[in-house]
């Protein structure tokens, strides 16, 4: 494809590709962020009776603790080093994030303006599963971090390291949702040529 730059300095082919731009897609996924966003701010009790008691319960599922609530949060009993899960460890950034990827995947399979809001509403609600599982491991990662290595380094370094174990399970997370959604839509959306 020949690149070409006029007078304005502006390429004809860029903009061509700008008109074609599904609009969509990306007002489904700022459309479910911002809903996400405003749901939190209405209900805010969703934060700790959803997100922090049902991470802690799933984390407890799946390690084999028992989670118990407590007045500053809830309480996982890990042997070594018992771990007390608050609105800090709710994760409703990472629910946000989810939910605009859900959007903008969804939105995608469609043209349809009417599906396009169900796009919406169905990445609200999917990616609550997925933010509480994910945050789960997050927390089971954690407590093992506070166990294995956060005390072999300088205290001084462990608060960013609580962060950046976080990190190693939240980002990889959700690059592998990303890929799974593409990987997916290419199989099923039929290639135009």
């Amino acid at each position: 494809m020949k690149m070409t730059v006029t007078a304005r300095g502006y390429n004809p082919v860029s903009i061509r590709r700008l008109a074609t731009f599904p609009l969509g897609p990306v007002l489904v996924a700022l459309g479910a962020a911002g809903a996400g966003g405003v749901l939190l701010k209405l209900v805010p009790a969703l934060e700790t009776d959803v997100f922090v008691a049902g991470a802690a319960r799933l984390a407890g599922v799946i390690s084999g603790v028992p989670a118990e609530a407590g007045a500053d949060g809830w309480m996982l009993a890990f042997a070594s080093q018992p771990l007390l899960v608050t609105t800090a460890c709710s994760a409703t950034d990472f629910f946000l994030m989810v939910a605009t990827l859900l959007g903008w995947h969804g939105a995608l399979r469609t043209e349809r303006p009417a599906l396009l809001s169900v796009a919406g509403v169905a990445a609200l609600v999917g990616a609550v599963p997925v933010t509480l599982f994910i945050n789960a491991l997050r927390l089971i990662a954690v407590a093992h971090a506070h166990v294995w290595v956060i005390p072999r380094m300088p205290e001084a370094y462990g608060a960013f390291l609580h962060m950046l174990t976080g990190v190693a399970v939240f980002l990889p997370s959700l690059i592998a949702l990303n890929l799974i959604f593409e990987i997916y839509g290419r199989s099923r959306t039929p290639s135009r040529a």
